[in-house]
């Protein structure tokens, strides 16, 4: 074993450890960042060509190899999706069936970083990795640095496609699909376009995350107070999902949302909440990483007390919640005046 694989394995250790909360995994994850930067080719250090090798897809913004890899350096996010990935497997290898479990991960990013620990943790006879980037260029970084560790052996399939519009294999379907192609609000990035398309042919692979939900509130007056919540705005979930596809909604461009009537007297201006429940119990709540940070409505709009904003979530190359305002009698009088 290569000094930097039994690095890699100490660290996945502890990474999947499920009686390991977040907080105590700083330290690994942060090691775990430094370790697969050490060993990659692309360089983290550039001052220019952060968004060289971006993409603009029709179901949304492809971050770059650069951006990808900086996804790293939030150690919060990166425990949870890779603490919550070990346990789906795990869930996945009680039930039995005698075959490795089937992983598939779409939008790998330069390191791979979520199935390295895995791999490290389980034998590739218990699991196995179909890796997918849309980015030719992203994916082979993912493929050397896996191989440099003495991982291959734990990939099914290198794949390069949009896993918005990709069609899995019949023989390949997948037990559990881990994706982390988010933004907050889950605005600009594809992930709602990529897990309707994988979740519609493998309805009853384990998703990660399991849900995403956004809400409408205020942030925080100061830290360790929660934020205001006003009430659900939208959620990306099997549930959901599932209700789009019996609805048939989506095929004008948009989904459906909720209605949210705002406070009569309003301190600050609304701000939305992106919630994550990555697995079971692991959650990403307000704050913890950059997905998490409450956001400003779009078109940061000045609104009246009392007003009744109805949601929708669009579609397209511009992914991202919108909303119209609700004209009542009130605010027809109001804006008449």
């Amino acid at each position: 074993m290569t000094p930097a694989r039994a690095e890699l394995a100490a660290l996945a250790a502890a990474l999947c450890d499920p009686r390991r909360s977040l907080a105590s995994l700083v330290g690994e994850t942060v090691r775990l960042r430094q370790l697969v930067e050490r060993h990659s080719r692309l360089s983290m250090d550039r001052q220019d060509g952060l968004r060289d090798g971006e993409s603009f897809l029709p179901s949304g913004w492809a971050i770059s190899p650069v951006q990808a890899g900086l996804c790293a350096r939030e150690p919060y996010r990166s425990a949870a999706f890779i603490q919550g990935l070990a346990l789906a497997v795990r869930e996945r290898l009680d039930v039995g069936g005698g075959r490795p479990v089937r992983v598939l991960y779409a939008g790998c990013g330069p390191f791979a970083l979520l199935a390295l620990p895995v791999m490290a943790v389980f034998d590739a006879s218990q699991v196995q990795f179909a890796i997918l980037d849309v980015h030719a260029e992203t994916l082979a970084y993912a493929r050397e640095l896996i191989a440099a560790l003495g991982l291959d052996g734990h990939v099914a399939a290198y794949v390069c496609a949009d896993a918005a519009a990709w069609h899995i294999p019949a023989g390949a379907m997948p037990d559990v699909i881990v994706s982390e192609t988010m933004n907050t609000a889950l605005g600009k990035e594809p992930q709602v376009a990529i897990l309707r398309n994988l979740h519609a042919q493998a309805p009853g692979a384990a998703l990660l995350p399991a849900a995403v939900t956004v809400h409408l509130g205020l942030d925080r007056r100061s830290p360790g107070e929660p934020c205001a919540d006003w009430g659900r705005v939208f959620a990306l979930d099997g549930d959901a999902m599932r209700a789009w596809q019996d609805a048939q909604d989506g095929q004008g461009g948009s989904l459906p949302a909720a209605s949210i009537r705002l406070p009569d007297v309003l301190e600050q201006a609304p701000r939305l909440l992106t919630r994550i429940r990555v697995h079971g119990d692991i959650v990403l709540g307000d704050h913890d990483c950059s997905l998490n940070l409450p956001l400003a409505l779009p078109g940061k709009p000045v609104l009246a007390g009392g007003s009744v904003l109805d949601f929708h979530y669009r579609l397209g190359g511009q992914p991202g919640l919108a909303f119209r305002l609700r004209e009542t009698a009130q605010s027809h009088k109001e804006n008449s005046q």
